[in-house]
């Protein structure tokens, strides 16, 4: 007799070896992500941080010269969505970040590196939500927001 669990674990084996041969994951990507993830925690321990969804990413096009990449992330919690576009320039190691706040609110935001020198960028989002931050140093960077109400709103670290 079949049994269709053992069928699904047997397809789920060979996906897992096609991603293994045919799309590996990069090589110190996982000690990077604990460092990230351990420095976050010890800065602000009690720091609830937002989904991260990945809605686009391309490559070249982005409207900076040859070797450029840009990608959207949306992250959401109660509430309140942050999409955020990065555009990053490969040759000269920087990247413009621009925001917009769902549904639209004005206030401060800092972009603060997790790891590296450890620096924070502060800025404000225009009442319509938008902001932008156009010259960062590349790196891994945390987006927190101070809405209406002394409301917060933290970002999980990624990598520009």
């Amino acid at each position: 007799m079949n049994d269709p669990n053992l069928a699904d674990e047997r397809l789920l084996l060979d996906v897992r070896r096609a991603v293994d041969a045919f799309d590996p994951v990069p090589s110190g990507m996982v000690e990077r992500m604990v460092a990230v993830t351990r420095d976050v925690a010890d800065h602000d321990p009690d720091l609830e941080l937002q989904l991260m969804l990945v809605v686009e990413r391309f490559a070249d096009l982005v409207g900076t010269r040859g070797g450029a990449r840009s990608y959207t992330l949306r992250f959401g919690g109660e509430g309140i969505d942050l999409l955020v576009r990065v555009g990053v320039s490969e040759e000269e190691g920087r990247a413009r970040l621009d925001g917009w706040v769902v549904p639209a609110a004005g206030g401060p935001v800092a972009i603060h590196e997790v790891g590296g020198e450890g620096r924070t960028f502060e800025g404000m989002a225009a009442e319509t939500g938008k902001f932008e931050f156009p010259d960062l140093p590349t790196g891994f960077y945390r987006v927190s927001l101070k809405l209406a109400d002394e409301q917060t709103f933290g970002t999980p670290a990624f990598e520009i």
